[in-house]
């Protein structure tokens, strides 16, 4: 019996070096149009089937001069030469009981350097036609081979212009599941909290820790924090008032049920404190309270969530400060300001009274926060929210660019109909960086695209940290400016885009949430009566 003769795989792949209409002509890559139109017309003369000559020879002759012989046609044969739709490379073992690169890390070009024996009909790998590594997805516009990592990239090919990859992705996947583990971590919280009320999360024992060490440096300085503004305390709680009552919510990150929760309020200072540890408000008052009325209070049974009612000494007296030491509007509902975003600016606006001239505002575009100062009228500081993971990964970060901003002066009317100055100041964003460009599809990834911690569908944070609500206390806020006066103000949520900050006084427009709250506190003030005080807390 004849021995079978070994097969050459080398053999088998067509056009390996990307060199064969040029093999097929006789010429060199290099050579001149003229020079391949010359040895094209002398081949067809021999072999022509005309002639006698071989009719599958003449086939790729004339293919190979189709190519190569139109000048556009052969500047994209050239520049795709070796990035060929299939690949050959071997995943054996180098060596007993290993494995070798393989993958994209060993290309043909490769092969020699890294001095690897490459059998090509071990395996088979389709490589990306944009940067050769082993493709794993089609573009459905234009048919190109692409791999993962240039479906974030835009591509041209033939007629196709410069485009988006259009992909069955499974980003979508992804993301639905990744919401449905956090919706399971959520109800696993839940769960444990229930039975379990002292029980704390992960994230919840990293705020008690942050916590206390600001409470404890705070505590070193002289005044012991009684007119100092920490945002590292302050984002624990929230105010809003009327015009008649101050109300403050409280998230206690210390605050546990078996644990008591001291709240004691003179007429100029405020302590909220849970038992063994520091406390959370020991401020003074920047306003007097009206001491002759009780002051209301509401705490959860686990002792995490408190709401106080403070009655102002001057019934229809605006608090444009909590405490002493705060700058205008710091941690109210509703801040002093008005903003709006774009891709390339944020723009506040702020209102001064009509007497105000430029020679009296002071305005600083920090690196970090804002300050504006107004002589004898305000001082307003505000700190920008920053992404501590950028921050850490990129050494450029920035959150705004100083040199670009600016501010100006106008003209304008109030609410009221009456002359009043408008502040203007428009915040520059930074160019958008590479990354951005090349992989988000141009869109900035600022406060407005970064995710929330525990939330499984909503996106994004005010601008200025001092303004973020992390403990939903905004919500119970609402709900008792609602019932004391009969309406109130709902900022606009970050996650929400359209959306405005709005006056509203029909309680079918309110929120969800705001408007269970005040089904709750309608029911409770319905079962305790005359024990709730008019701010439907208990005294």
């Amino acid at each position: 019996m004849p021995r079978e003769r070994p097969v050459d795989p080398w053999g088998q792949v067509d056009d390996l070096d990307g060199t064969a209409h040029y093999r097929t002509l006789g010429v060199e890559p290099r050579a001149s149009t003229e020079d391949i139109k010359r040895a094209y017309r002398q081949l067809a003369k021999r072999l022509h089937p005309d002639k006698g000559g071989d009719p599958v020879a003449f086939g790729r002759l004339q293919a190979a001069f189709d190519v190569v012989g139109d000048a556009q046609k052969r500047q994209v044969y050239d520049t795709w030469a070796k990035d060929l739709q299939f690949r050959y490379v071997r995943t054996a073992a180098t060596g007993p009981g290993g494995l070798g690169l393989g993958g994209e890390d060993i290309l043909l070009d490769e092969f020699e350097n890294l001095g690897l024996h490459c059998d090509p009909a071990t395996q088979l790998v389709v490589t990306c036609e944009v940067c050769r590594r082993p493709a794993t997805k089609e573009c459905w516009t234009c048919g190109m081979r692409i791999c993962e990592f240039c479906t974030l990239k835009r591509h041209w090919k033939g007629s196709f212009p410069l485009h988006w990859p259009l992909i069955n992705s499974d980003h979508m996947r992804d993301k639905l599941g990744k919401r449905e583990l956090e919706r399971k971590r959520v109800e696993d919280s839940e769960k444990l909290q229930l039975e379990d009320p002292n029980f704390r999360s992960e994230a919840e024992l990293k705020d008690i820790r942050a916590f206390k060490q600001a409470a404890m440096e705070l505590r070193q300085r002289p005044d012991k924090g009684a007119a100092t503004y920490d945002l590292r305390l302050a984002k624990f709680y929230m105010w809003a008032q009327t015009p008649g009552t101050v109300f403050i919510a409280c998230r206690v990150p210390t605050g546990y049920a078996d644990k008591e929760l001291v709240i004691e309020c003179s007429t100029a200072r405020l302590l909220v404190q849970s038992e063994d540890a520091p406390p959370l408000i020991d401020r003074l008052f920047a306003h007097d309270m009206d001491h002759t009325r009780p002051l209301e209070s509401f705490r959860t049974e686990d002792n995490r969530v408190c709401v106080l009612a403070i009655p102002k000494s001057q019934w229809g007296e605006h608090w444009p400060c909590l405490f002493r030491g705060d700058s205008e509007g710091a941690r109210c509902m509703q801040p002093p300001y008005t903003l709006s975003e774009t891709e390339d600016d944020v723009l506040l606006e702020l209102e001064l009274p009509f007497w105000i001239e430029r020679e009296d505002v002071a305005v600083d575009f920090g690196h970090d926060r804002l300050r504006v100062g107004v002589r004898n009228t305000l001082q307003l500081a505000r700190t920008y929210w920053r992404n501590s993971q950028e921050e850490s990964r990129r050494r450029d970060y920035a959150v705004i660019v100083p040199e670009q901003c600016v501010w100006s002066l106008e003209e304008d009317m109030n609410a009221e109909g009456e002359r009043c100055k408008l502040l203007v100041a428009t915040l520059a964003r930074p160019d958008l960086t590479e990354e951005e460009v090349t992989y988000k599809k141009g869109k900035r990834q600022d406060n407005r695209a970064a995710d929330r911690p525990g939330a499984v569908y909503d996106k994004g944070w005010r601008f200025f940290a001092d303004d973020e609500d992390l403990y939903r206390l905004e919500d119970t806020l609402q709900a008792l400016c609602f019932l004391e006066q009969g309406r109130t103000f709902v900022p606009a949520k970050p996650w929400a885009n359209g959306e405005e900050s709005k006056w509203v006084s029909e309680e079918l427009l309110l929120p969800p949430a705001v408007r269970e709250h005040v089904a709750r506190l309608r029911a409770q003030r319905q079962e305790q009566g005359e024990q709730m005080g008019p701010s439907g807390l208990a005294p």
